[in-house]
């Protein structure tokens, strides 16, 4: 879903579009991982006007000491980023986006002027969203006609997008695993589905994320 999102806004602006899922940084070798924040950048400004977007962005640069990391390497992304970001070379026609469900954790240094300063909070999809992500996942799905596409967005409080592709694929793998031919999925596979799939959010997890984010607006202005 984030993905999705960053990519649909370089779509709209004609921008070309850079993923990076933060995990893949890190490196146990030497100044590896400031090499490939070195690289992502320098692509970025060769295709300029760009869009980069790195995912899970607190695996990467959390609060320098904020880990037991002996060797370093997070606090030297986190001062390579910086550099990246605001240093001598110029970061034109380049924009950066993070994505995060941990943004406290957080270096303080990114949410300064000239770097992330902008906050959005994504808030969990609400009934109606719940179920347009429905019918998006149905849309190559056969389904009987007792499905229930409002039902299903009613009994989904506190599921994300993935949660509700899972409910699909799980009905989809219940439906071949009973009649063991392919067919319409009802409403009962569903049904059982929610039963093996649970929310990947809590009421606590919510307030968590809105409290994390009225704090960052507070450090960003």
């Amino acid at each position: 879903g984030k993905t999705l999102l960053a990519k649909a806004v370089a779509t709209e602006s004609g921008a070309n579009f850079i993923a990076v899922r933060g995990p893949e940084i890190l490196s146990k070798w030497v100044g590896e991982s400031e090499k490939a924040i070195r690289k992502i950048f320098e692509r970025a400004r060769q295709v300029a006007p760009a869009i980069v977007f790195f995912d899970e962005i607190d695996s990467i640069v959390p609060a320098r000491g904020y880990r037991f990391d002996s060797s370093g390497v997070t606090d030297r992304i986190v001062n390579q980023m910086l550099t990246e970001m605001d240093g001598i070379q110029p970061l034109k026609n380049v924009v950066v986006i993070g994505a995060s469900n941990r943004a406290e954790l957080l270096d303080p240094a990114l949410l300064r002027p000239g770097r992330f300063d902008r906050i959005i909070y994504v808030p969990p999809p609400d009934r109606n969203a719940r179920k347009e992500i429905f019918r998006v996942h149905l849309r190559r799905v056969p389904v009987a006609s007792d499905v229930d596409i409002d039902k299903l967005a009613e009994l989904t409080e506190g599921y994300t997008g993935a949660d509700i592709e899972a409910i699909v694929r799980e009905a989809v793998m219940l439906k071949l695993r009973d009649k063991l031919e392919p067919g319409p999925v009802e409403m009962k596979y569903f049904l059982k589905a929610l039963e093996k799939v649970r929310p990947s959010l809590t009421s606590e997890d919510v307030e968590r994320f809105e409290r994390t984010y009225r704090e960052l607006k507070r450090m960003v202005g």
